[in-house]
């Protein structure tokens, strides 16, 4: 919010005012609602300000991204996190539609899985993801999550 006091203006001095940083929007397109319950719990850990926003399944995804239905006025986030395995529709098919859709171009997205095949990895990356996290099965792992997706956030706000 910028304000001109009228001193100042004079002087074309325009003085900005300290205004509330919004959280940061996180997407997570999971079927596992565990997951997404220790997710949350992951990035308590970082002392970030986040938001995450949770859709459970493929199809909610895709009309997320094409801003249909419910998800018309959506807004974009700051980061997208897509489980590799879902049903109906893969990961995969979540992240062609994500580099399909223009308003998402530049957000950072990552993919994790329970998968630690290569192959997936390698397609991943032709695709663009900015990360592969493997999802761990123990909780201190877990909270190593949260560690990567708040640095992958540090680096998209100052690129």
């Amino acid at each position: 919010m910028m304000k001109k006091s009228p001193r100042l203006a004079a002087l074309g001095v325009t003085v900005k005012h300290a205004s509330i940083i919004r959280p940061a929007r996180i997407l997570v397109i999971e079927d596992n609602g565990s997951d997404v319950f220790l997710l949350d719990r992951a990035l308590k850990k970082q002392d970030l300000r986040f938001e995450l926003v949770h859709l459970l399944s493929g199809s909610e995804a895709l009309a997320f991204i094409r801003m249909q239905g419910a998800y018309a006025d959506a807004e974009n986030p700051d980061l997208i996190l897509v489980d590799l395995n879902l049903s109906r529709y893969t990961g995969e098919d979540i992240l062609r539609e994500i580099r399909r859709a223009t308003r998402l171009s530049g957000v950072p997205v990552c993919v994790w899985s329970s998968s630690q095949s290569r192959r997936d990895e390698a397609v991943l990356k032709d695709l663009g993801i900015s990360q592969f996290i493997t999802k761990p099965s123990g909780l201190d792992q877990f909270m190593e999550i949260g560690k990567t997706l708040k640095d992958l956030l540090a680096r998209s706000k100052a690129a």
